[in-house]
């Protein structure tokens, strides 16, 4: 069923994505959805310049930028670097936002970051900015200040100075991997037991897709450093109904992949082949759900176009930024159930979703290991979140 000619249509899906990635760079600018005017919208071509280079790296280990096009996509990245070393569009001040400026800076400068180290191995990352996170004081006090009741929003702020804290590890910092350590300690102290990650959440559904949805990015600091991430049972048991509820959105999606895959290794034999059928149903959902284009929506349905710094589409098109996050979760199901060449995808060296360690699980799957009997019951567990889905959509066609 979902294994058949499977190696084909991750090909297929593969080279589409290299061509709807070829689409959005034009001579103004690489651009942040089909629909992006960047003559309108300039500050969205960060986002779009980072998601280009890091998602056309990612299906490619050879070198795909020429020294023409390296130069002009640094050129692009480096014309929102801030005299503090981060990454930033100057309109953000002015765009009313629910995040804060800080939460937007550490977000933008690390997807940044990344996309420049992919373009420059060579590339000066340090930054003021994020030094201050070097003294233990500073940073013990800014730990204390994040909200156990926001993990999804909290842990991106987390990874995301985790990130360049790695770098300064990675080029000789000796005080760097002990703010890491100082992270780790912290993030076992708050541990919720009840759930895996941490949060101080009920256990609705809600909340437990808030609570994993945290919790994948704060384990990038446990990848890093080499330490065990625990509880992957629960782990398990959290990921699994939302695997089996198709595409979701391209964050949930690679969070929730991203966590199965990390988990699956640490199972026992009965809950390993579970976990492995929703992955196998995710895959099979994703590569669906890819447009002709050759990219994805940024959400589960079309219904509910992009938006992002002041652009704001009409009408859904193919996101770079979800195309990249979709094919990371292909990659990682690709790579742990599907017995794909490690060579055959590039992932991002720094933290942050885009991310994994050299660490890999894989597992032999085979068609007599997809078992309808699991899939029917999940998707009989799943109806009444569908009936929700249906009924949101079908009240924004109306509003």
């Amino acid at each position: 069923m979902i294994l058949t000619n499977i190696e084909q249509r991750i090909k297929t899906c593969r080279e589409k994505s290299f061509d709807f990635f070829n689409k959005i760079n034009t001579d103004l600018g690489v651009k942040y959805t089909v629909n992006h005017d960047i003559k309108k919208h300039p500050s969205a071509e960060l986002y779009g310049t980072w998601s280009y280079v890091l998602g056309k790296s990612l299906l490619s280990t050879k070198e795909i930028f020429n020294d023409f096009e390296k130069e002009s996509l640094i050129n692009s990245l480096k014309r929102f670097r801030q005299t503090d070393g981060t990454f930033f569009p100057k309109t953000l001040n002015n765009i009313k936002n629910s995040k804060s400026h800080e939460y937007l800076k550490l977000h933008t400068s690390n997807y940044a970051m990344g996309a420049m180290l992919k373009l420059d191995k060579n590339f000066d990352f340090q930054s003021t900015f994020f030094d201050q996170f070097l003294e233990a004081d500073r940073l013990q006090n800014w730990l204390d200040q994040r909200s156990f009741i926001r993990p999804w929003e909290e842990s991106n702020n987390i990874v995301n100075v985790a990130s360049y804290l790695a770098l300064c590890d990675a080029n000789g910092d000796s005080k760097a991997k002990r703010r890491l350590y100082q992270m780790l300690d912290w993030h076992e102290k708050y541990r919720n037991s009840k759930s895996g990650g941490f949060d101080k959440l009920s256990l609705s559904k809600n909340h437990i897709i808030q609570s994993m949805a945290g919790a994948v990015h704060n384990f990038h600091i446990y990848h890093y450093l080499g330490e065990k991430i625990n509880y992957e049972e629960k782990i398990a048991n959290n990921v699994i109904p939302n695997l089996f509820e198709g595409p979701l959105t391209a964050c949930l999606s690679i969070d929730f992949v991203e966590l199965a895959c990390y988990s699956i290794g640490n199972l026992n034999t009965r809950d390993q082949l579970i976990l492995a059928n929703s992955l196998l149903f995710h895959l099979d959902s994703l590569l669906n759900y890819q447009n002709n284009d050759g990219g994805w929506y940024e959400n589960e349905t079309a219904q509910r176009p992009t938006s992002a710094a002041g652009m704001i589409e009409k009408n859904a098109s193919s996101c770079s930024y979800a195309t990249w996050f979709r094919l990371c979760s292909i990659a990682m199901i690709s790579k742990t159930l599907l017995n794909d060449n490690h060579n055959t995808w590039e992932f991002r060296s720094d933290l942050g979703m885009g991310y994994h360690s050299e660490k890999w699980t894989k597992l032999n799957i085979s068609s007599t290991d997809i078992k309808k009997s699991i899939h029917y019951e999940y998707q009989i567990k799943n109806i009444p979140s569908r009936i929700k889905k249906k009924c949101i959509e079908f009240a924004s066609k109306i509003i």
